[in-house]
């Protein structure tokens, strides 16, 4: 830990992984000998969390478990990074997150490469639909699909749809490029903060479709952690109270490791 003033804040020992830009929760993992990735969005990261569940799923294995975890990432942020698919490909094994399914790119809008929550562009498809709307007031990829979907809730299911075949199609993809054993992980949240629970967008049939490209489902239901909102055993400083209750706890993250843990060493078995 590092100290500055009077408040106290984590180390998270950033670091990057060959010629990426995208910066990553360290220390960096060696990738010369058998490694595990865990690939995935805020919670994986692990903000203000002495040990996330990646380190302790590490300690709960004995194998070396690089994280992975980016924050408010898409699936874009991983699939278009050449240097960062290496190390996905590279990994004896992969434990992927149902990343939410509205912080990508598809044939409605354009988001940023690496910050996936960014929005970018809108396509000629999305202004046929909403020929009214100036997406130029839109910054962020929530606030354009609550604005979207408060306009007609009708024209967002047309939206709504192409996104969830589109997280369909792009999550197979990447995981077909790992060619080691594929842990598809779902943390839910079952709260409606307006667009519907998390991982947004994503159902259990949208889960389901990707058992074929996978060894393991493992769903973990955190709704009652955030509800809570306990900071137990979390480090921040004190003006960053808020934002850390709105973050994944101590108690969330080792039970994710578990839930992890006991699919690796039981590779016969499937959580749901």
């Amino acid at each position: 830990m590092t100290y500055e003033g009077r408040d106290t804040e984590l180390d998270y020992h950033p670091c990057c992984y060959g010629s990426s830009r995208t910066i990553f929760r360290g220390p960096a993992v060696p990738l010369d000998k058998p490694y595990t990735v865990v690939v995935g969005g805020s919670e994986i990261y692990g903000r203000y969390v002495v040990a996330p569940a990646t380190e302790q799923l590490a300690e709960r294995t004995g194998r070396r478990v690089v994280n992975l975890g980016v924050q408010n990432a898409g699936i874009d942020a991983f699939y278009q990074d050449d240097d960062l698919m290496q190390v996905i490909e590279g990994a004896e094994t992969v434990v992927l997150q149902a990343l939410g399914a509205a912080n990508m790119s598809n044939r409605f809008y354009t988001v940023h490469r690496r910050r996936n929550d960014r929005f970018l562009k809108r396509s000629v498809a999305m202004d046929n639909l909403y020929p009214k709307v100036d997406f130029s007031e839109f910054s962020f990829t929530r606030h354009m699909l609550l604005t979207l979907c408060d306009l007609s809730p009708e024209k967002f299911d047309i939206v709504r749809d192409e996104l969830s075949t589109a997280w369909v199609a792009r999550m197979r993809a990447l995981l077909e490029r790992a060619p080691g054993r594929r842990i598809l992980l779902s943390i839910e949240d079952r709260r409606d903060l307006g667009l519907g629970p998390e991982p947004l967008f994503v159902t259990a049939d949208m889960l389901n479709a990707l058992s074929d490209s996978v060894d393991g489902i493992v769903r973990c239901d955190v709704t009652q952690d955030f509800l809570d909102a306990d900071t137990t055993g979390m480090v921040f400083p004190d003006l960053e109270e808020e934002v850390a209750r709105q973050c994944l706890t101590p108690a969330a993250h080792a039970r994710i490791a578990e839930a992890v843990a006991d699919v690796l060493c039981r590779p016969d078995s499937l959580t749901v």
